[in-house]
This record gives C-alpha cells, structure tokens and sequence, in this order.
C-alpha cells in the first residue's frame, strides 16, 4: 500500500514538473534511438561505433533516473516532506528506500527497452543480458544518494549531478583495458555492466575473469557498497 502510494507520487512529479517530465521522455527517445541508429551503424561496417552508442544508452537510462529520484528527494526535503514524515506511521527510512526502489524499477524496465530495440536481445547471450538488466539499474539509486548526501538544495544538485557525468562515462574505457589495470576502474558503479557487455561485443579479447557471472556478482558486490556508504551520508546529513 505504502510502496504504491509513493509510486503514484513520483508520478505526479513527473507530470507536474517539465524537467522530471524531459528525463523520462528522454529515456523513451534513446529507446526509439536505440531502435533506428545502432542496426544502421551495423549495417554500415560501424560496428564499433554501434556498440558504444549502445553501451551509452544503457549507461544514460539509469543516470536519467538516478537524477529524477535525487531531485524529488531534495524537492521533499525543502518542503519539509521528510521531518512531517516523522510524526506519521510512516517511516523516513522506508519512505526513501521505496522511492529508490522505483528509481530501480524504473531503471530496468526501460533498460530493458533499449536492450530489446537495440537488438541485443536477439543476437547477445540472454544470462549476460539479464545480468546487465539486473546490474545497470542500480546507478539511478548510487546517482540519487550521491546528489542527497552532500547537495542540500538543487543548484548544488546541479554540480553534483554534472559532476557525477565524468563518473557515467569513465567506465567506457573498460572497452580498451584487458590486463589487470581494468580493477583500477572496478571502483566506478558502470564499469561491472560495461565489462559484460563487452565480453559479448568484443568476443575476441582476452578478458583476466573467464565468466560474466564473476563479473555480474562482483559487480553487485561493488554497487551495493557504493550504494550503502552513500545512504549511511545520506542518512546522517537528513536525520532519518
């Protein structure tokens, strides 16, 4: 009951609000996007311009979400949202976990849709596939924490949001690292969803894990850190 109706609420943000609105837009063009661009890149002997263009959307989709649920959860904190929480059966705590949880669900439904319109689906080992899904929603919820716990308005939401970019596209270079220098990069949230999806788009290289398995579960291993030291910040600069 409490997770729908804080559903029903970040779907009111979305409509009321053309920034939050623009986000989750955006999101579907990327999908039509995914759709159009990559099988033409493919057939036009781009193949590595059309496996970065896909690894971009899936990167993009959950950052998007990630910056929708950062941004309500600081709107609810300038209207006091969160301290009139505390004199209702409702819990703060559960209260926050539910909106990242719906940043999540958001996350892997529309990963989800580009990885069907770009085509993965149907040429891409499906257990990768289904690792990636499970993997790359998780950076909405690491975006939104990371914004919360040390923005306290929404201009320096901004900067944080703006700086966190460099950490969206960083993982990318995992595409040309195959020695041991790729775990210098194992501390980025993307880097995990990144190096699966290479093993299916550069078959060829030499990879020092043999299973996307072991990569997928470290992987979770990693963001779920990431995602718990953010949220124990958050937590302690909001008082929940």
């Amino acid at each position: 009951m409490m997770f729908k109706r804080v559903f029903y609420h970040e779907l009111k943000n979305v409509t009321r609000d053309k920034m939050y609105l623009f986000f989750v837009i955006f999101s579907l063009i990327m999908a039509i996007v995914a759709y159009l661009l990559v099988p033409y890149l493919r057939d036009n002997n781009s193949i590595l311009v059309a496996n970065l263009m896909t690894i971009l959307f899936i990167l993009m989709n959950s950052f998007l979400y990630g910056a929708i649920t950062g941004f309500t959860l600081l709107d609810d904190q300038d209207d006091n949202v969160l301290f009139s929480l505390r004199i209702t059966p409702i819990k703060v705590r559960d209260y926050v976990l539910i909106k990242l949880s719906v940043s999540y669900l958001f996350g892997l439904v529309t990963t989800f849709l580009i990885l069907l319109t770009s085509g993965l689906f149907a040429t891409a080992n499906i257990m990768n596939m289904i690792y990636v899904m499970i993997l790359v929603p998780i950076q909405g919820p690491i975006l939104a924490l990371l914004i919360n716990s040390f923005a306290t308005n929404k201009v320096e939401g901004f900067v944080f949001m703006k700086l966190s970019g460099l950490i969206l596209m960083a993982p990318i270079a995992g595409l040309f690292v195959f020695n041991w220098t790729e775990f210098l990069l194992g501390v980025l949230p993307g880097f995990w969803t990144v190096r699966i999806l290479s093993m299916e788009l550069l078959p060829t290289q030499t990879f020092i894990l043999s299973s996307s398995f072991l990569y997928f579960v470290i992987g979770m291993v990693v963001n779920g850190a990431i995602a718990f030291i953010l949220y124990r910040l958050y937590k302690n600069r909001v008082h929940i």
